[in-house]
């Protein structure tokens, strides 16, 4: 694997490095070189020279570079996947499907949607002196964005903030994790293989200060950011001095709200897999689960069942679910949590302790009764392989509780009743709601995703997730022959007594005042001739109905 870094299309080499550890073998993956504060700088010109040849790049053109990564992706797939999992330590299968398979699906829709995406959106002017106008908003790129990715999802996260950004015709300077920058190398590698002409995406590792630094640049017009709510804090204070446009996603607490008439085997294998998938180590895993008591029993004995039959172990061993914790830091925190929970009185159904006969990160899954919000394992984000479990007894219990968190990124109603699981999505407090499922919204190019609350600003992915990058500019248009418009200099008595008479018309509420001034606009325009500007008033008489 290629160490250097990726600037306006040449790789470069410098003295500083920086080794990428397996997180389950604690073994060497590689080293990468380390951008300094030139070359950071560097990436950013690079960026803003290549800006408006790619602002301006046909759309089919633009298609043809997302065809051919593709490609370049389906056929490296097996040697991305990989990557992903000795970087990162999430099983094989979950590299590929999770990683690999969700860019493959980016790029397919961008494909197929491009051409509508940004189209310019037709809007009838409402007020009704602006009856002969026409007007539309616009979605422009603003320039230059970076892309700080996380650890968590290294290739799959970063790669759909960077084609966000390509397909709404911005240029990237994107700063990997330095726990996973490797993979970040890979991904500008293949999108520079398919054709992206220079500069318009490049790809720097570097310290926090450089980092900060990209951030300070009055070049970067737009920060995209996934990762801590410390660090995004940060971000938004920095980002406050040039007003750069942000799109923070700082995690969550998800909620999983389990009603009594739900399909409990279907649930509990949900859980299960939302709570534990990649090690519990995502923005959106079932990380605080509410039961209804009248089938908490049956349903946590299911759960712990299927933990039990959990394969943790090497993430390239054949068989394995579940692999290490991406870092020593990571399994601290959910070790703290578990211990303070235990420690207010919780009960440990299954797991909760280091595994100790293998090298890396490794914690056994963790299945958590009798639990509380006064525990940290309620309220903070654990973003590890542990699933607390508490119970309610009615549904608006479960919502209250499920909003009683400072995130709101995503939740997930179970029940087979269609009314009370479209009640309940109505009344969480997140950016998505699932029903009958977890986490799968993070996967689909054409929802939105992001949150509310300390979960961040702004969307990402679709169509919403493309107009966060671009500056949504309102252009309106008047092609009439008119030599004068009525509220143009001066400003006769006439003109005064008929605006008088027009307040009423269009804002009062009573029929019969309405029908007093329609008859003295009446009487004042049959004293008009015919092609004055006046008469714009007695086209939008049939306004006031609409009152």
């Amino acid at each position: 694997m290629d160490k250097r870094l990726l600037i306006n299309n040449h790789k470069i080499e410098t003295p500083e490095t920086i080794e990428s550890i397996n997180p389950a073998t604690l073994e060497p993956v590689g080293e990468v070189c380390l951008a300094s504060s030139e070359e950071c700088r560097g990436a950013v010109e690079a960026a803003k020279s290549a800006f408006p040849g790619w602002r301006d790049i046909s759309i089919k053109e633009k298609k043809n570079i997302f065809r051919q990564a593709k490609k370049i992706l389906l056929h490296r797939s097996e040697d991305v996947a990989r990557l992903i999992t000795e970087e990162k330590g999430s099983p094989l299968p979950e590299s590929l499907s999770g990683e690999v398979m969700g860019i493959l699906e980016a790029l397919d829709y961008h494909i197929q949607t491009l051409d509508q995406s940004l189209r310019p959106l037709k809007m009838k002017h409402y007020m009704s002196f602006f009856y002969h106008k026409g007007g539309s908003f616009h979605f422009q790129p603003l320039g230059v964005t970076l892309v700080i990715s996380p650890w968590n999802f290294p290739f799959f996260l970063p790669a759909c903030d960077v084609l966000s950004a390509l397909a709404s015709g911005n240029t990237v300077v994107f700063r990997p994790s330095t726990s996973t920058p490797l993979i970040g190398l890979l991904a500008g590698e293949i999108f520079v293989e398919a054709g992206l002409p220079p500069g318009v995406m490049n790809v720097v590792n570097c310290w926090t200060s450089q980092a900060e630094e990209l951030i300070l640049n009055p070049k970067v017009q737009t920060i995209m950011f996934t990762g801590s709510v410390p660090t995004g804090k940060r971000i938004m204070e920095l980002a406050s001095r040039n007003m750069s446009n942000i799109v923070l996603e700082l995690g969550g607490k998800d909620p999983m709200i389990v009603l009594k008439d739900a399909d409990l085997e279907r649930a509990s294998r949900g859980a299960v897999w939302g709570a534990f998938m990649n090690c519990g180590q995502s923005c959106a895993s079932v990380e605080r689960l509410y039961v209804d008591r009248e089938v908490a029993e049956e349903f946590c004995q299911k759960v712990v069942d299927l933990t039990k039959n959990i394969k943790v172990g090497n993430p390239l061993d054949p068989g394995v679910d579940m692999g290490p914790l991406a870092n020593p830091s990571q399994l601290k925190t959910v070790e703290e949590h578990i211990q303070e929970a235990k420690e207010k009185g919780a009960q440990i159904l299954w797991g909760g302790e280091k595994i100790e006969t293998l090298p890396g990160y490794f914690l056994q899954p963790t299945v958590l009764t009798g639990v509380d919000h006064s525990m940290k394992i309620m309220q903070e984000e654990t973003f590890g392989p542990a699933l607390p479990i508490m119970t309610f007894s009615d549904p608006e219990e479960a919502v209250s509780l499920a909003n009683d968190s400072i995130y709101g990124l995503t939740a997930s109603v179970w029940t087979k009743n269609k009314k009370m699981a479209s009640r309940l999505a109505d009344r969480i407090e997140t950016g998505t709601v699932t029903v009958n499922d977890h986490m799968s919204s993070a996967i689909e190019p054409a929802a939105l995703w992001g949150g509310i609350k300390q979960t961040g600003i702004g969307r990402s992915h679709g169509i919403f997730g493309l107009r966060d990058l671009t500056n949504i500019k309102f252009v309106s248009l008047d092609f009439s022959r008119k030599k004068n418009l009525m509220w143009w200099y001066p400003y006769s008595v006439s003109w005064q007594k008929l605006l008088e008479k027009a307040l009423v018309l269009f804002y009062h509420d009573r029929l019969k005042e309405k029908a007093k001034a329609i008859l003295a606009l009446l009487a004042h325009f049959m004293r008009i001739k015919e092609g004055s500007p006046l008469l714009n008033y007695i086209k939008s008489l049939p306004r006031f109905l609409r009152k």
